[in-house]
């Protein structure tokens, strides 16, 4: 893994070589979206207690922070064929590993996994940013992540296989080890288009590329913090925590397909009008499910949310890649992940302090900076189709 070369690297970044990294960044992801579940399964299946389960999220977040940040300090910028076929057994090793007797031989197997899914994010935030339409490359893996988390969760729910950890881990490597195998076959490295005479700041990092990371970081403190008590403040409001998980990955399918669709309909390019209108539709869908009565609302808010978010996510990755794709591409992953660790936690303190309306208002007016930052930093971007 060099800054210069790669084997096998797509010259032309075809479509089947971004589908290949959106599946290999999707099972990435995987681990993270079904943390949840991974620590019910721990419970219930070993002698672990709830507390010490709890340190599951540490020890894979710290292994998803070193390698995501990690690897752009270390000048990385393509992540070879052999390297990713190298990390996606790695990352089966350490969920076997996790299946081992003893609480440090889990959160050691937990710790590798983190390490290789930051890898994997990298390789797939790498690749979007170097498409040759990024906005749509990020919104096509970001389709793929959500299709693949809320089936998931489904088949979780259906076959209850988080009663037993060992069968949990059964069905969950097997599930990724399938789409790690047909991500693998398809994925080539993408090197960086070669930038015109009049692109933003070539190969340096400049005030607007970090204002954009910052944005985005602000943005993922918001939503991650507000979605990661969705359900938590739904069972607060009275309502059936099985019905609110069945809507909440039904949510995450429907915004998945609609995702995907979108990446091959959709006008590319972005605008600070269409940030300012996905980030009012974000914070009305964040509002929304968390003030929802009933389980119909509250689908119908996450719909809204899930849709508006990813969309909204996607357009500033890919904006920001825009930017300077040899430069910011690198950064993404592991700014997006400093925020999405951020925001529970901050949540959390906010809800035990008394101020969860406060929390939900600084979400609401984060879903707003991408557009605040695109017109004050007059970014445009224009992609050809």
């Amino acid at each position: 893994m060099t800054a210069t070369a790669a084997d096998g690297a797509a010259p032309s970044g075809r479509p089947r070589h971004l589908v290949g990294a959106s599946l290999i960044s999707a099972a990435g992801s995987l681990p993270t979206h079904l943390l949840p579940v991974t620590i019910t399964a721990v419970v219930a299946g070993t002698s672990v207690s709830p507390e010490m389960a709890g340190l599951i999220a540490s020890a894979m977040l710290i292994g998803q922070l070193l390698s995501s940040l990690g690897l752009p300090l270390l000048s990385v910028a393509l992540i070879p064929r052999l390297w990713a076929a190298a990390v996606s057994l790695a990352l089966l090793a350490g969920m076997v590993l996790s299946g081992a007797d003893g609480i440090l031989l889990l959160l050691a197997g937990w710790f590798a996994v983190g390490l290789c899914c930051g890898v994997l994010l990298f390789l797939g935030t790498v690749s979007a940013a170097h498409f040759a339409r990024p906005s749509l490359a990020f919104t096509l893996r970001l389709g793929v992540v959500l299709m693949l988390s809320g089936a998931c969760t489904g088949l979780i729910q259906v076959t209850d296989a988080a009663a037993d950890y060992g069968t949990y881990l059964m069905w969950f490597g097997i599930s990724i080890a399938a789409v790690l195998a047909v991500g693998n076959l398809l994925y080539a490295p993408i090197p960086p288009v070669p930038q015109k005479h009049d692109a933003p700041g070539g190969g340096r990092f400049t005030g607007k590329m970090a204002a954009g990371l910052i944005a985005a970081y602000v943005l993922f403190v918001g939503q991650t913090g507000l979605v990661a008590y969705v359900l938590f403040s739904a069972g607060e409001r009275g309502m059936d925590l099985h019905s609110a998980a069945w809507a909440f990955a039904a949510g995450k399918v429907g915004s998945g397909i609609w995702l995907v669709a979108a990446s091959r309909i959709a006008r590319p390019g972005s605008s600070a009008l269409r940030m300012a209108v996905l980030g009012v539709l974000v914070a009305v869908g964040g509002y929304g499910m968390s003030v929802a009565g009933t389980i119909e609302t509250l689908f119908c808010f996450l719909i809204l949310f899930q849709i508006s978010f990813n969309s909204l996510s996607a357009q500033v990755q890919g904006s920001i890649a825009a930017t300077g794709p040899q430069v910011t591409g690198r950064w993404i992953a592991g700014t997006l992940l400093l925020g999405a660790a951020s925001g529970p936690p901050l949540h959390g303190w906010a809800i035990g302090a008394g101020l969860d309306a406060q929390f939900v208002l600084f979400a609401v007016i984060s879903a707003l900076l991408p557009a605040l930052w695109m017109t004050v930093c007059r970014i445009s971007v224009r992609q050809e189709r």
